[in-house]
């Protein structure tokens, strides 16, 4: 275990750090709240503590040397770790609520589901369960947890993405949709389900299948997958549903899968987090959640 010395001049250092973030003791003293003077002291008082000057004066310019560079890097970042552990504790009372936002598909397809079964595991942990909008940005200021839904990788500054669901999508119908056909169905006949979100997804399933179809973007077009669903499951026609989110559809026989081929296999469902600011239950959740799978 690392000891600290004694003497360490952290008042100091908090100034110096500063001093090196605004580059005059002037602004330096302003987010201090104290004197100018009193900012070089405290410069004064860690040179002293070195033995060594860490700027170059000239006049009022400040020119760090190479040791107060190295120093000036590694206190941004030590106090940047610090700051974050504070604002974690500050924010965080026993009572908060561990906040998961999901996109509507996975909120009602996957995870409302099951939350059953991790409220019985978990009966002290409470969940706040929000929609993760497409298009807008998440905030992870205000949730702890993201299900979201990618054609490659997130790739976020400070978030871990972790695929828990692919986005291998095949075409369904409804048991009612193929008891109303008078022979097999011919997927190429349509009428097609279309998802907004994956466009030209059935140019692709067609081109893959080895099938020449004319308009095949022709048909009732839904923004967001719970609605293509509804359709699907109203008999409306056939739709490419991702199948880790139809399971319960398709054993149920609510829906039924025409083809083997499949299409966006790249694309999956992530579950995103920030782990500098983990909330104390984030990690009970993620593990639960790939244990359902």
């Amino acid at each position: 275990m690392q000891n600290w010395p004694n003497d360490l001049p952290l008042k100091a250092l908090h100034t110096f750090s500063v001093v090196t973030r605004y580059n005059n003791f002037q602004d330096a003293a302003d987010r201090l709240c104290i004197t100018p003077s009193a900012v070089s002291h405290q410069i004064k008082n860690l040179e002293s503590w070195f033995n060594r000057p860490l700027f170059n004066r000239r006049g009022n310019q400040l020119q760090l040397l190479p040791e107060g560079k190295q120093l000036a890097a590694s206190l941004r970042h030590s106090f940047n770790e610090i700051n974050t552990a504070c604002d974690v504790i500050k924010h965080y009372s026993g009572t908060r609520k561990l906040v998961i936002a999901a996109i509507p598909s996975i909120a009602t397809c996957w995870l409302i589901p099951k939350l059953s079964n991790f409220q019985q595991q978990y009966p002290d942990i409470e969940l706040h369960i929000s929609y993760a909008l497409h298009n807008k940005a998440l905030d992870f200021n205000e949730i702890d947890l993201a299900f979201v839904y990618a054609k490659t990788p997130p790739s976020v500054d400070d978030v871990m993405a972790e695929l828990f669901l692919s986005g291998a999508s095949y075409p369904v119908c409804s048991t009612s949709f193929k008891e109303r056909q008078d022979s097999a169905i011919d997927i190429s006949k349509g009428p097609f389900l279309q998802d907004r979100a994956t466009n030209n997804a059935w140019q692709t399933w067609f081109d893959k299948a080895g099938v020449k179809v004319d308009q095949s973007d022709k048909g009732l077009a839904f923004d967001d997958f719970n609605l293509l669903r509804s359709a699907a499951l109203a008999g409306q026609g056939i739709a490419l549903c991702a199948k880790a989110l139809i399971e319960d559809d398709l054993q149920e026989r609510r829906l039924i899968q025409l083809s083997d081929i499949p299409v966006n296999t790249d694309s999956g469902y992530y579950l995103l987090q920030q782990p500098d600011k983990r909330h104390p239950h984030s990690q009970t959740f993620r593990d639960w959640v790939f244990e359902q799978q």
